[in-house]
């Protein structure tokens, strides 16, 4: 669930309006002719005032187009390259946390920012159609399946419980929910997913190819390359994206150029290397 959010930021780092549950300080810093926009700052647990370790921070633009994420440290420290001056929102997620958003931001030419987010704790809920897996549990299980801890790839991402069941009500499609999570889909020639636009690197270049592109033997070519969708440990092609039942989704990860969509019933114990389930 997000968090509600309201208001603007001045390019001189003046609150207008805000949320104080959500933006903790923003100060404008002085960097001379750099001509940087850059914003930092730490993610902080509301409760207890601890840094929210490895949040995912989403850059939107006006309309809300995911345009880069960047993630937090262990201490919840993040640091952001925008772009370019302009209005941009940004977007924190954690898991176990509710989604926080700020409000629109106006980033000058040659400002460098620095804010702090509070996120409020998700309450864990008994009810297996809200969450799961637990994070740690989630966690653990990627980090057997990759060989590192996920955080460390980029893209990371991981949403569930009211977050992503919101999203599912709200959805016209499987087109749209991707969309609404702020994972990219285009449809051209072929049906691509991927990571704010921009083509990542994949653990395997297969991750990243399209049916064309396989048949046609140009499986290393970046302009013939997409991302993969994975449901239960096992590929999907893109193109049939839309087959998928998503009501019986209850976890969305991302990874580098991938998303993976885990089922209730999935077997959080189930050891890598022998997927099962799938479309």
């Amino acid at each position: 669930m997000k968090e509600p959010s309201q208001g603007f930021v001045s390019a001189a780092g003046l609150v207008l309006t805000l949320v104080a549950v959500q933006v903790v300080s923003l100060t404008c810093l002085q960097v001379g002719a750099l001509e940087a926009q850059v914003i930092s700052g730490r993610v902080i647990d509301s409760e207890n005032g601890t840094g929210v370790g490895l949040a995912a921070i989403i850059v939107l633009d006006p309309q809300r187009t995911p345009l880069l994420m960047r993630g937090a440290d262990t201490a919840g420290v993040f640091q952001v390259d925008f772009p370019g001056p302009g209005e941009y929102y940004l977007v924190i997620e954690r898991l176990g946390y509710f989604e926080t958003e700020s409000p629109l931001l106006a980033v000058a030419e040659d400002g460098r920012y620095a804010v702090d987010f509070e996120m409020r704790p998700e309450p864990i809920r008994l009810d297996p159609l809200e969450v799961s897996v637990s994070n740690e549990k989630l966690e653990d299980f990627l980090t057997l399946e990759f060989g590192v801890h996920p955080a460390t790839l980029r893209g990371y991402r991981a949403i569930q419980g009211t977050r992503l069941e919101q999203v599912k009500l709200d959805a016209e499609d499987n087109t749209d929910l991707l969309r609404k999570l702020y994972i990219p889909v285009s449809h051209g020639a072929e049906v691509c997913v991927g990571t704010f636009g921009a083509p990542l690197p994949a653990r395997m270049g297969y991750e990243r190819t399209t049916a064309r592109a396989e048949a046609a033997g140009r499986v290393d070519d970046p302009r013939q390359q997409c991302g993969a969708i994975y449901v239960d440990g096992m590929r999907c092609r893109n193109e049939h994206l839309e087959e998928i039942d998503v009501d019986r989704i209850a976890v969305v990860v991302t990874l580098q150029d991938a998303v993976h969509l885990y089922s209730r019933n999935f077997d959080w114990t189930f050891r890598p290397g022998s997927p099962a389930g799938g479309c």
